[in-house]
C-alpha cells in the first residue's frame, strides 16, 4: 500500500492533535515533573546517601576491662572502615564510620538513646576473667549493626586472649593479615575482580534497573493512553465522525505517532536532568558533604549503552503502541481496555522481570534461553540492552535484534492496521480472540 500525500496531511493532523491534547493534559505535565524529580534525585542519590551515611555512623567503645591488653578503638576502626587501615590522616574525613573512646558509660548509652550515637560497645570481663559485650543500640538484634557488634566482638577477644598468651600486636598483624584474592574472568582479555569492583557492578546494576523501569513504565502507561483514546473515541460515537475526515489507517498511525512524540518528550527531559544531576555530583557533594566524596560515573552509563538503550525504546514503544491501538479499537466501553491490553502488558512485564533479574544476577545473563530472549523482538528492547551493558553481547548481536525489532513492527502495524480499520466500527462486541481474527479477516 502506497502512501499518498493526503495520507501524511491527514496523518499529520492526527498527530498533532493527539499530541496537544496530551501533552496540555494535568496528568501528563505533573507526570514529567514527578519523572525529572525523580531522574535528578537518583543522578544524585550517591550524595544523599553519603549525608545519611555520615550522621548516622558514629560509635562509641567503653572498657570497663582494665587489663585489657588489645587497643579496641583501633581494632573496631579498622574493622569498619577497611579501606582507611593503614592510611594516612588525611584519609580521617574518608572513613565510613567515626569510632571513639568513651569513659562514662551510662552518658554514651543516653548518646545511643537521643540518636547521637550509632552504637555504644561496652567491654566487661567476668568472673572467669572472659571478656564479655554489650552492644546498646536502637536497631534490632538482626540489624546489620548488631551483626558488627558481634563481629567486633569476636575480633577483639581473640586479640586480647593472644595478648595474654603472649603474641604481640605485630605478630597478631602478620597472622591475620588477610591474603591476597583475585577474582578473574576464565577470559584472559576480562577482568572482573580489583579494588572497588562489587560497588561498580552494584552502581552498574542500578542504572540498568532504572533504564529498564523507564522502559516498563512509558510502554505500559502510554500504551493504555492510546487504547483508552481510540475507546473513548468509539464510546463517544467521535469516531464515526473522524472517520470522515480520516482512513482507520490515518488515524493508527497519527496516534501511535502523535503519543510517541509526547512520550518521548518526557523521556528527553528525564534524560537532560539525569545527566545534569550527574554532572554536579561533584559540587553537590562538595557543598553537603564538604568533599567530592570519590562520586563516579557508573562504568555501564557509557555513551554506547545509551544510544543502544534509545534505539531500542523508540522501536519499543512505537511496536507496542501499534499493538495498544488496535487492542483498544476491538472494545467500545472504557472498563474493557484493561481485559484487552492485559495480555501485551504481560509480554512487556516479563520481559522487564527477565531483563531486571539477569542484571542483578539472579539469572544467568548468559544461559541459552535468555540469549534467545534478547532475539525475540516483544522482548528485546529489555534483554539485548542488559546483555550489552553486561558485555557478553556486540555491536553485530544489537544490530541483528534492531534490525528483528523493525521487521516485527512493519509486520505488527500492517496487522494493527486491519484490526484497527473493522475494529473501530465494531460496537456492543466484547473482546475475545474470535471477535480479533474477525477484525484481522476482514480489516481492510
Amino acid at each position: 500500500m502506497s502512501i499518498t500525500k493526503a495520507d501524511i496531511a491527514n496523518i499529520g493532523a492526527v498527530a498533532r492533535r493527539e499530541f496537544v491534547v496530551r501533552a496540555h493534559t494535568r496528568t501528563y505535565l505533573l507526570m514529567t515533573l514527578v519523572l525529572v524529580l525523580a531522574a535528578a534525585l537518583t543522578g544524585l542519590a550517591p550524595v544523599a546517601i553519603g549525608a545519611l551515611n555520615r550522621d548516622a555512623t558514629n560509635v562509641a567503645v567503653y572498657v570497663g576491662a582494665a587489663d585489657l591488653r588489645a587497643d579496641p578503638v583501633a581494632t573496631l576502626d579498622v574493622l569498619l572502615n577497611p579501606k582507611s587501615a593503614g592510611g594516612s590522616a588525611s584519609d580521617a574525613s574518608a572513613k565510613a564510620f567515626t569510632v571513639t573512646r568513651s569513659n562514662d558509660l551510662e552518658a554514651s548509652r543516653a548518646e545511643v538513646a537521643d540518636g547521637k550515637l550509632t552504637a555504644l560497645l561496652d567491654i566487661e570481663r567476668n568472673a572467669t576473667g572472659e571478656t564479655v559485650f554489650t552492644v546498646y543500640t536502637r536497631e534490632r538484634d538482626t540489624s546489620s549493626v548488631a551483626a558488627i557488634g558481634r563481629q567486633a566482638a569476636s575480633s577483639i577477644a581473640i586479640a586480647d586472649r593472644l595478648a595474654h598468651a603472649g603474641v604481640s600486636p605485630q605478630e597478631q598483624a602478620a597472622l591475620f593479615a588477610a591474603p591476597a584474592v583475585t577474582i578473574q574472568s576464565p577470559d584472559p582479555t576480562a577482568s572482573v575482580g580489583g579494588a572497588g569492583a562489587l560497588p561498580q557492578q552494584e552502581a552498574d546494576a542500578a542504572v540498568m534497573f532504572a533504564l529498564e523501569l523507564f522502559l516498563l513504565l512509558a510502554i505500559v502507561l502510554y500504551g493504555n493512553w492510546i487504547a483508552q483514546s481510540v475507546a473513548e473515541e468509539k464510546s463517544s460515537r467521535m469516531m464515526e465522525i473522524i472517520l470522515a475526515a480520516a482512513t482507520p489507517f490515518q488515524l493508527l498511525v497519527g496516534k501511535v505517532l502523535g503519543v510517541s512524540l509526547a512520550a518521548l518528550l518526557q523521556f528527553a527531559a528525564v534524560i537532560v536532568a539525569s545527566v545534569v544531576a550527574i554532572l554536579s555530583e561533584g559540587q553537590v557533594a562538595t557543598l553537603v558533604l564538604g568533599e567530592a566524596a570519590g562520586i563516579d560515573l557508573p562504568s555501564g552509563l557509557t555513551p554506547g549503552i545509551l544510544v543502544a538503550f534509545s534505539v531500542f525504546f523508540v522501536l519499543g514503544f512505537v511496536l507496542f503502541a501499534a499493538l495498544y491501538a488496535a487492542a483498544g479499537s476491538l472494545v467500545s466501553r472504557m472498563e474493557d481496555v484493561t481485559q484487552v491490553v492485559q495480555p501485551m502488558t504481560l509480554v512487556v512485564c516479563g520481559g522487564y522481570l527477565v531483563a531486571m533479574y539477569a542484571s542483578i544476577g539472579l539469572l544467568d545473563s548468559r544461559a541459552p534461553w535468555v540469549v534467545a530472549l534478547s532475539w525475540v523482538p516483544f522482548v528485546s528492547p529489555y534483554t539485548m540492552v542488559s546483555r550489552l551493558a553486561a558485555g557478553e553481547a556486540g555491536p553485530l548481536d544489537a544490530a541483528v535484534a534492531i534490525a528483528l525489532l523493525a521487521i516485527t513492527i512493519v509486520a505488527a502495524a500492517w496487522i494493527a492496521s486491519r484490526v484497527y480499520a473493522a475494529g473501530v466500527l465494531m460496537y456492543g462486541q466484547k473482546p475475545s480472540i474470535g471477535a480479533m481474527w474477525k477484525a484481522l479477516r476482514e480489516g481492510r
